[in-house]
C-alpha cells in the first residue's frame, strides 16, 4: 500500500538504495558466473562483506532477545547468501546453468522479499511501516472516501471497516443515513467510481461486522436508480419514523397508488426561505 506522507525522504532514499544494491549484487553474481576475471569477484565479495559488517553493527544497537536474533538473520541473509554463491562460482570452473539459475533466484527473492526492510520493520526501526503507522494511513484513506457532507458516524464506520480493500463492500460509500426507529436505520450504498455497480454484499459478513441479526439486514434495489446505488436497511423500522414505510402503507394506497419514495431531503427551515 502507498503510505503517502508517512514515508519520509530518508525512508524513500533507503528504499532506492536497497533496490540499487540488489541490482549491483545481481550484476556481480552474473559477472562471477560468466567470467574468471578477479575484479568483479573482489568488488562483489567486498561489498557483501561490508553489508554483513554493517548488519552486525546495526543489530548490536537492538535490545537482546528473539526479535533481535530474527532481525539480524533477516538483515544478513542477502549479503551472506550472495557471498556464498560468489565463492561457489569461483571454485567451480566453467559456466553451468545452475549458477545462473541460483543467481536469478537470489535476485528475485531479494527484490521481492526485501529482507533488510523486513528486519527494520520487525525491530521497529522503520517507523513508516509499523502497524500503528499503517493503521493511521488506512484511517486517512477511509476518511478520504467519505463524501463531503457525509459526516454521520455510520458513514465513517462504513468507510473504515466495510469499504476498505478486501472488505465486504470495497469501493463504496454509505450516504443518506437515517434513523428509522428505536432499533433501525437505513442508508444508500453508492459506488465510488461512476458507472460501476455496487458489488455483491455478503449479508453474513456484514452481520458479523455489525454484530446484528442477519434477518434484520437487507441490501435492496432503489426504485428508479441503477446498479450503482443500493439501499441498506438494518433493524426494524417504526412506521411513524420511517418515511418510506409510512408512504407505502398510508399515503400511496390512498392518494398516489404504485408510487414509492426514492430519496428524502432534509431542509433546515431556520436558514432557508421556502417559496
Amino acid at each position: 500500500m502507498s503510505l503517502g506522507p508517512l514515508r519520509g525522504r530518508i525512508a524513500v532514499a533507503r528504499g532506492y538504495a536497497g533496490r540499487t544494491a540488489t541490482l549491483a549484487g545481481t550484476a556481480g553474481l552474473a559477472a562471477g558466473a560468466l567470467t574468471d576475471a578477479p575484479l568483479p569477484f573482489i568488488v562483489t565479495l567486498s561489498s557483501a562483506g561490508a553489508a554483513t559488517a554493517w548488519g552486525l553493527i546495526w543489530s548490536a544497537t537492538l535490545p537482546k532477545g528473539r526479535i533481535r536474533d530474527a532481525a539480524t538473520a533477516l538483515y544478513l541473509v542477502a549479503p551472506v547468501s550472495a557471498a556464498g554463491l560468489l565463492v561457489t562460482e569461483r571454485l567451480v570452473h566453467g559456466l553451468h546453468w545452475w549458477e545462473l539459475a541460483l543467481d536469478a533466484a537470489w535476485a528475485a527473492a531479494t527484490w521481492k522479499v526485501r529482507p533488510a526492510r523486513m528486519a527494520r520493520v520487525l525491530a521497529g526501526r522503520e517507523r513508516s511501516l509499523t502497524p500503528e503507522a499503517v493503521q493511521q494511513v488506512q484511517e486517512q484513506q477511509a476518511a478520504a472516501l467519505v463524501p463531503a457532507g457525509s459526516t454521520h458516524p455510520m458513514s465513517i464506520w462504513w468507510a473504515q471497516r466495510v469499504a476498505v480493500e478486501g472488505g465486504v463492500a470495497p469501493g463504496t460509500v454509505l450516504t443518506d443515513v437515517e434513523r428509522t426507529g428505536e432499533k433501525g436505520m437505513s442508508g444508500l450504498i453508492r459506488a465510488t467510481v461512476p458507472g460501476t455497480p455496487v458489488p455483491t454484499i455478503s449479508i453474513t459478513a456484514l452481520s458479523a461486522l455489525l454484530d446484528w441479526d442477519e434477518e434484520e439486514i437487507s441490501v435492496a434495489k432503489v426504485a428508479g436508480r441503477g446498479a450503482g446505488v443500493r439501499r441498506l436497511t438494518v433493524g426494524t423500522a417504526d412506521q411513524a419514523v420511517d418515511p418510506y414505510t409510512h408512504w407505502i402503507k398510508n399515503i400511496a394506497p390512498k392518494g398516489m397508488p404504485g408510487t414509492v419514495i426514492t430519496g428524502v431531503r432534509i431542509i433546515d427551515t431556520d436558514t432557508k426561505e421556502l417559496h
